[in-house]
């Protein structure tokens, strides 16, 4: 035993996560610069491989190494555009496929006849679940100068077909000792001829796009980012590689590919079922859930989430939590932040989080506006959105800093986290952590984090009337906000700590390396 701990101790792990400090848009950034910073201290080495910042390079703090993708658009290269046009046309097709059975349509079965087609053979296949045969050309891998995107494509699929059409014996014995739809053209429009029907892709590439130029960043991002973890292993080694949030998968599907190594994703939500999911998000998750040996949730919620979507056996997931740094998030005096937003004398209930309709705060703005009335002194404070409400009743904060947002969790009444979907909420243990008495919904991941009428207050999704009925009933016992606040920090010091989740993804680490 003493031996296997030993080597456990030894392993160095290479994290792939889009985010990473200081490019942080939300939980996952947090996560994952928390955790390797006390995974560090546990292990030989942590390597980061992420996306491009401007102005910082790879650097190393401790036993830390972050290597950052070189910059991902460059708009002259006609190559990288002639790689997005593709990777666009494969999620165009799959959209066609959808349209065209949503109207009645009806499709037998799938025939893939192009290796430039690949991907979104593998997209149609996990959406239809039509039997799919492949007519294979090639195999691409064996080329002399094999085209990557095309590799990567040939890889995902090969799983997902229930029959091989080859052109000859060769081809045959290529593909057993290898792996034991249409795109756009300019200037044609769908066209039927006799009983074929052959309906064209949109034109995939618009340069003027905004939703183009970023995909386009992300696609880059997730290549350069393999790129860096083969670039790594030719002169130094790895263990394990460990891949956070849906944005980086295509990367962790092509460094699984490459390098054979286990793969552990801690899974902080799933794209396919947000309000409005990234398709290119989706295509990726869909498409590496099948190379990854054992899975983290941040939730019993995810754990459950993975299993009906993915169809993941519950003994692949382990469930651990994200976690928040006690020492840096606790109670602060705050009459210079109370003087500054003018909210002395105010009942403030405080939100934080990005502009997102899944972050439902339309309900909780009208919840305050029905309280306005009875409450006249309430404020609800919204760190992260611009002020479109005109109410003086709300005050908009878009940006704030660090230490000023710990001084708003520790002035405020109440925190509020409205959102509809909501796979954990690191938020939540912010504002715990500070003793703050939170209301949150009886969804996602919010219910493995407040313990109802001890720690804070759990309301239906949806409904105003809930949380307003909840924020007044907080209100009214000033007793019971401040016994929750102790109760929450207690309860975050216990359950969220970094050091015991650290603990945790070694077991998970251990599970796979044994």
């Amino acid at each position: 035993m003493a031996a296997r701990q030993q080597k456990i101790n030894d392993i160095s792990v290479g994290f792939l996560s889009y985010e990473f400090t200081p490019k942080i848009f939300g939980g996952v950034g947090v996560h994952v610069t928390e955790l390797a910073r006390h995974l560090a201290e546990s292990i030989r080495q942590v390597h980061v491989f992420t996306s491009h910042v401007e102005g910082l390079d790879s650097q190393k703090a401790g036993s830390v190494f972050v290597h950052r993708s070189s910059k991902p658009l460059v708009p002259v290269s006609n190559r990288s555009y002639y790689m997005f046009e593709r990777i666009l046309n494969n999620f165009n097709v799959p959209g066609m496929m959808d349209k065209h059975l949503s109207n009645n349509n009806k499709l037998d079965l799938l025939n893939s006849q192009e290796e430039l087609i690949r991907m979104a053979a593998t997209v149609v296949k996990n959406d239809t679940q039509l039997p799919p045969v492949m007519t294979a050309h090639n195999t691409d891998v064996n080329r002399p100068k094999p085209d990557k995107l095309s590799v990567i494509s040939r890889q995902n699929v090969v799983d997902k077909v229930d029959r091989f059409n080859v052109e000859s014996r060769y081809m045959r014995r290529e593909l057993n000792q290898t792996f034991d739809i249409t795109s756009h053209v300019e200037g044609l429009d769908g066209q039927k001829a006799g009983s074929a029907y052959v309906p064209k892709s949109s034109k995939p590439l618009v340069t003027a796009s905004n939703y183009s130029t970023k995909d386009f960043k992300r696609v880059m991002t997730n290549f350069n980012v393999a790129a860096m973890v083969n670039k790594y292993l030719s002169n130094a080694e790895l263990d394990l590689l460990h891949s956070h949030g849906g944005l980086i998968q295509m990367a962790a599907t092509e460094a699984k590919n490459d390098t054979g190594l286990p793969l552990v994703m801690t899974a902080h939500s799933t794209e396919i079922n947000r309000l409005k999911p990234n398709r290119l998000s989706v295509v990726m998750e869909q498409n590496v859930v099948d190379k990854v040996d054992m899975f983290i949730a941040v939730s019993r919620y995810m754990r459950r989430e993975l299993n009906q979507t993915f169809g993941i056996n519950y003994n692949k997931i382990t469930v651990i939590p994200n976690g928040v740094d006690t020492a840096v998030f606790k109670h602060q005096e705050a009459d210079d932040i109370r003087r500054k937003y003018m909210l002395d004398n105010r009942f403030v209930v405080l939100f934080v989080g990005r502009d997102d309709p899944q972050k439902g705060v339309k309900y909780l703005v009208n919840a305050v506006k029905k309280l306005a009335s009875q409450i006249p002194e309430i404020m609800l404070v919204m760190v992260g959105h611009q002020d479109i409400y005109n109410d003086k009743h709300i005050l908009c904060l878009p940006r704030v800093g660090r230490s000023e947002l710990i001084k708003l969790h520790s002035l405020s009444d109440v925190f509020v986290l409205p959102s509809v979907y909501e796979p954990f909420g690191i938020v939540l243990l912010e504002a715990m952590a500070c003793e703050t008495p939170c209301i949150g919904i009886r969804t996602g991941g919010m219910p493995d984090i407040i313990d109802h009428n001890r720690t804070g207050l759990l309301v239906e999704p949806r409904s105003d009337e809930g949380l307003s009925e909840a924020i007044a009933r907080l209100y009214h016992d000033p007793e019971k906000r401040y016994k929750m606040g102790k109760k929450g920090r207690e309860r975050v010091i216990s359950c969220f700590d970094w050091k015991d989740i650290s603990a945790k993804t070694l077991g998970v680490y251990r599970q796979v390396l044994h």
